[in-house]
């Protein structure tokens, strides 16, 4: 079978179809999709409009093969409160099941640290899916570092 560990580092424009297909594995699996019906439609060409705006920012995950296994995706922009600070809010974070390690975990958010780190930015955060045991995660996040701040509700707006 191989290792389970694996190899992260900053991403970039090139990623982007390697991050939507990794994103697409799991989308119809999301509590997103079961709520909103949403379909997943992304494309390349919005992302790099992103990516050359400066506003989002990646690291990526890939195994001994290269194939891409791990992700987190942050838009970067300045604090509404306060302009000093630059944060990054999560778009999605994740690591295919058969990757989902401690290690690996813990080699992700340096990864994250080190790109908020050469990004300028102060704060990111993460959000953990409702559906899955997340106590233990939680947890060993706050003891990383994070703080808990709020709990998101979600409405969908019906227009048109």
């Amino acid at each position: 079978m191989g290792t389970t560990k694996l190899k992260f580092r900053k991403g970039s424009i090139r990623d982007t179809k390697k991050v939507i297909e990794l994103c697409d594995t799991w989308w119809y699996d999301s509590a997103w999709y079961k709520n909103t019906k949403m379909k997943f439609a992304t494309t390349p060409e919005y992302w790099y409009g992103l990516f050359q705006m400066g506003t989002i920012i990646l690291c990526v995950g890939e195994n001994e093969a290269g194939e891409m296994k791990a992700c987190y995706v942050g838009m970067k922009q300045p604090y509404l409160f306060n302009h000093d600070y630059i944060t990054s809010t999560e778009v999605v974070w994740c690591i295919a099941e058969e990757y989902r390690t401690g290690a690996n975990l813990v080699v992700l958010l340096s990864e994250i640290d080190k790109l908020c780190k050469e990004e300028g930015i102060h704060f990111y955060n993460l959000n953990l899916p409702v559906q899955e045991k997340k106590e233990k995660l939680a947890d060993s996040l706050v003891r990383r570092g994070f703080f808990t701040q709020d709990l998101s509700l979600f409405k969908e707006i019906e227009n048109g």
